[in-house]
């Protein structure tokens, strides 16, 4: 699901707005105007100008690997991968890097630049990792205009970056790909290999987040990728493999009213299959009507989720030392396909401190499939917990 979350920035970060009129600010200290106005999700997200910009509507026809790319009449995108690397000497780490996407105003073809400063897109970066032995987690953040080369994608080759954190294809076919990012004394390198063919969500790809109009997104994932490469923490070298999730979203909807935030599940299983759920929250701590998810099995039909396919109990709760309690083990019964998991972190302390404060990190499952056991890992998402 990513990140809805961030959708409608524009109207919050007010200080980017400079970034538009060509003022000569270094890319460093742009990143650094950009406030941290609040922790609370319903906060940043408003409906304004919503109208200004194309709405997920109905379903449309998706090209790969074209829609890899960037889809700037939209007002928000995001390209996310997480996933779980184990590295030859036996140590487990996790990682996550989103890159998103935020028009700062409404497409307008007859719009001039003023100077090659001038933009009105804006590119934000986060980098994550969890060492797991060692009990640490480290987040980094990262803000860039799409000018100069600072930040920016493209289409063909498929390409997106802040800065020197990239994503990128390795191969036209859409199926290969290099990911790269570095901050202080971590420096990930990752090439990524599809498993499987990208899923679409929802109906056809269109995910709808509520009954309102246009409140939807183009959702669609690469649940398993190979993943292989270098990973050096604190000057030391580790030759990591393991498994990566990819997901794309992009349109111009914000949450609805009474929506409060949701729990995002991205679990794969060593029988082949992933499972994909996100339980939409209401203020009141209800479920959603809209909250929605995709199984995928090794071999066969992928079947869709709805809210009454799928029951979330949560069995533990960390409280975060910077204010906000959040769910931390789960059990998750989907009856219709005989599946019973039960989640948990592998370290509590996964909380990201960035431009909105949220829990994401690495997650252990053990299941059971039809009567079967059946182990996995993944990644979970928390957002609207934070005070």
């Amino acid at each position: 699901m990513k990140k809805v979350l961030l959708a409608t920035v524009n109207s919050t970060f007010i200080a980017v707005s400079a970034l538009l009129g060509g003022c000569d600010i270094p890319d460093n200290d742009a990143r650094e105007q950009v406030p941290i106005a609040s922790s609370r999700l319903s906060e940043l997200l408003s409906p304004e100008d919503l109208n200004a910009y194309p709405l997920v509507l109905e379903p449309r026809e998706f090209s790969f690997p074209a829609d890899h790319g960037p889809h700037p009449e939209y007002r928000n995108e995001w390209w996310y991968v997480t996933g779980n690397l184990d590295a030859a000497g036996g140590e487990r780490f996790g990682f996550e890097l989103t890159i998103f996407r935020f028009a700062l105003v409404p497409p307008d073809k007859d719009r001039q630049a003023e100077s090659a400063w001038a933009t009105d897109q804006v590119y934000i970066g986060h980098f994550a990792l969890t060492n797991v032995e060692a009990e640490r987690f480290h987040v980094a953040q990262r803000y860039a205009r799409n000018a100069l080369g600072l930040a920016g994608g493209q289409v063909e080759p498929f390409r997106v970056w802040v800065e020197d954190w990239h994503l990128q294809e390795s191969r036209r076919d859409g199926n290969r790909w290099e990911l790269y990012a570095v901050d202080g004394e971590i420096d990930l390198s990752l090439s990524l290999e599809a498993q499987k063919p990208p899923v679409l969500n929802g109906t056809d790809g269109l995910s709808q987040k509520s009954s309102e109009r246009g409140n939807a997104s183009y959702y669609y994932s690469l649940p398993r990728l190979k993943a292989d490469g270098k990973l050096s923490v604190a000057g030391k070298a580790h030759q990591v493999s393991g498994l990566a999730w990819v997901d794309r979203e992009w349109g111009s909807s914000a949450l609805s009213a009474g929506q409060e935030g949701w729990d995002w599940f991205a679990l794969q299983l060593d029988d082949g299959s992933e499972l994909m759920y996100y339980n939409l929250r209401r203020s009141d701590g209800s479920n959603d009507e809209h909250s929605a998810g995709t199984f995928i099995p090794g071999e066969g039909e992928i079947v869709s989720l709805s809210r009454d396919d799928v029951t979330v109990d949560v069995t533990d709760y960390w409280d975060s030392p910077l204010g906000g309690r959040y769910p931390m083990r789960w059990t998750i019964t989907v009856p219709r396909l005989d599946l019973l998991l039960k989640v948990e972190p592998v370290l509590e302390a996964q909380e990201l401190a960035t431009n909105v404060r949220y829990w994401e990190g690495a997650v252990d499952v053990t299941a059971e499939s039809a009567g079967k056991p059946v182990a996995g890992r993944g990644y979970v998402e928390l957002t609207g917990y934070a005070r």
